[in-house]
This record gives structure tokens, sequence and C-alpha cells, in this order.
């Protein structure tokens, strides 16, 4: 199937997201992540592009940026190449490490550009996780480092700690469920008895409450999968009957 010709921005800005191959895992641990970063600041340089949020996930990584003296298939390019050689010669792998060609979508007005930046920042949300967690936001609200920050904090207020009371606020709500991202609108959340059947799908377990059963580290396995399935910890701790807190701490264990 013939590939489309990606759609140009006028403003230069864009959003992105890259997916690891086969949804498999981008970041074993927060070495991991603090090498994707450190080679995002490597790149941007002084005006090669302009960083205006990113979320680092556990397959996939979205970025929300605005070309300068690199093109976007540059920035991408360089910054693909450069992250899987370094992570294929820590764990020893070879071949590709991202999935195919990456997302991007050309961002044209402010009402959008805000819509895509909420979106970026409440990916850990939906994993149960804080909008701290390996994304842009304490840049926001602290001293930026690596995100260009002035143009996102004046579109709330020429007065720094106004616009970040305002921007706190607005990341505070939920974005509607009809939001589109990609041209794809996201996905109403599961029903108790439709995620009853999707868990027990997954876990292979006769009921939802059998989870609590399970031995410490393939409880928490299992809950880790469940939340990167798009379950809510609220859910989870619903259906399941284990305690919000040991939800939202699970990790995976690689």
């Amino acid at each position: 199937m013939a590939r489309h010709a990606r759609v140009i921005s006028s403003s230069k800005i864009y959003h992105v997201m890259l997916r690891g191959i086969d949804h498999a895992a981008l970041f074993y641990d927060n070495n991991d992540r603090v090498a994707f970063l450190e080679r995002l600041a490597r790149f941007k340089g002084k005006d090669a592009f302009e960083l205006f949020a990113y979320s680092l996930m556990g397959n996939h990584v979205h970025l929300l940026l605005k070309e300068g003296t690199d093109t976007l298939a540059l920035i991408v390019k360089r910054l693909a190449v450069s992250y899987s050689h370094a992570f294929n010669a820590k764990y020893s792998r070879s071949g590709y490490l991202f999935q195919g060609r990456y997302k991007s979508e050309p961002i044209e007005d402010d009402a959008y550009l805000l819509t895509v930046f909420k979106y970026i920042h409440h990916n850990p949300i939906k994993i149960g996780e804080g909008i701290e967690s390996w994304t842009s936001y304490n840049e926001y609200m602290d001293s930026p480092t690596l995100v260009d920050t002035d143009f996102i904090l004046g579109m709330f207020s020429n007065t720094k700690s106004k616009a970040q009371e305002l921007l706190r606020e607005f990341l505070g709500v939920a974005l509607p469920e009809s939001t589109d991202i990609f041209g794809e609108a996201r996905p109403k959340s599961l029903s108790d008895e439709e995620a009853i059947t999707r868990i027990r799908e997954i876990s292979g377990l006769s009921s939802c409450n059998r989870l609590a059963e399970l031995d410490k580290a393939s409880r928490n396995q299992m809950l880790a999968r469940l939340k990167k399935e798009g379950f809510t910890v609220r859910q989870l701790s619903r259906l399941t009957g284990i305690n919000r807190g040991i939800i939202q701490k699970a990790k995976e264990i690689i």
C-alpha cells in the first residue's frame, strides 16, 4: 500500500509519536528515559527546533515541537537512530527499535495546540501515574532546562506565576471523550461488565478478584499490563479489590 505524503504545517508545529516495534518497550528503566532526554537536548541545540511538550511512556513517546533549522524528518531520524544504537548496545539486541513510520500531525491553531498539549501530559494519568511522570509538566512549574515554556505559558498570562496557576488548572480538567487526536477519537471507557470480561481474557483468571491471590511479583506484573491496556487505577481497584496505592505503584518486571 502506498504511503500518504505527510501534511506540512504552515506553523511548523507538529505533534509526533514514536512507538516501539510491535508495541515493545522503549524504556526498561529510568536511565533509558534519561538517555532519551539527553539526546533530545543534544539534537535540539540552540535553534534546531523548539520543544513545547513531551511524554515518555513505556512503549511510545509523544513530542510537541516546532521546526527550527532542522526539518521534522531530520529531527526524528537523528533522535531515533541515536537512541536505537544506544539501546541496542546496552541490551545486546539488534534490529529495529521503533515501529515503522513515526506518526505526525500538523498543529495549525491555538485551540488544537492546547488540546494536544493536554493530551500529551495526560498520558501517564491513563495508566494511573501522576501527570508529572516523565512528562514536561515540571518544566512548566519550575525552571525549564529542556522545554521551551514561554510560548505556551504566554497563552495563559504575561505573568509567569499567574500563567503557571492557570496552566495547572487547565491541565487539571480531563479531556472530553470525543477528543480527536491523530484523526482518531479517544475510545470510551469500558463499562465494569466489559472490563471484567476483558480482565479475565488478559489475565487468564476465572474472576477479577483472583488477581489479589497471586504472588506479589505476578500480581504487580499483571496490574502493570492492565494499566498499559488503558484500565484506570480506580476501575481496577473497584473490580479486583486491590488497594489503589498498590495498583498505582505496580511496575512491569523486565
